[in-house]
């Protein structure tokens, strides 16, 4: 019988195995990967290269049985917002049930998953975007309104009289 710890252990193992797996597929689909692995929380460090961005990159890390990424300030600060998932054993079970060969499976696997953080990075940035140019109007009392000239400026025509009224 198994104890509790050696089910842990497999789990954890199995979690390693498959982050140092993602991590070649990502360093071959040209992003820049840091392998935290053999930390007591082990992840991957995934820079983004495709867009200006508020944040530097991923953390792809273990959760439950299957792989996850979520945003990261800078390679050694903890990731925040919403977790998205990876799960490689579903999307090559997904392939192979197409009656597709397993070399093929996995070369579009490699492909989805690079796609997918593509994406997520660009769309990343169009977001940031967005908000940046909301900000703007908002800081802006005129917002983005063209005011049209109604005639000639006569404010550097006027001739002073000598005259004090001041006092």
């Amino acid at each position: 019988m198994e104890t509790f710890n050696e089910f842990v252990d497999k789990k954890v193992h199995e979690q390693k195995r498959q982050l140092r797996i993602v991590s070649k597929v990502l360093n071959q689909g040209g992003f820049g990967v840091k392998e935290h692995i053999d930390e007591d929380e082990p992840y991957v460090f995934v820079s983004n290269n495709v867009a200006k961005l508020s944040f530097d990159g991923v953390r792809v890390y273990g959760i439950g049985g299957s792989l996850a990424y979520r945003v990261q300030k800078e390679e050694k600060t903890h990731p925040y917002g919403k977790a998205y998932p990876i799960d490689l054993e579903e999307y090559y079970n997904d392939m192979v049930s197409d009656n597709k060969k397993s070399e093929e499976a996995a070369k579009e696997i490699i492909n989805g998953v690079n796609e997918e953080l593509k994406n997520f990075f660009t769309k990343s940035a169009e977001a940031e975007e967005e908000i940046q140019d909301r900000q703007v109007q908002k800081s802006d009392p005129l917002g983005k309104v063209i005011l049209k000239s109604t005639g000639t400026d006569y404010s550097n025509t006027l001739q002073s009289t000598g005259t004090n009224y001041g006092g």
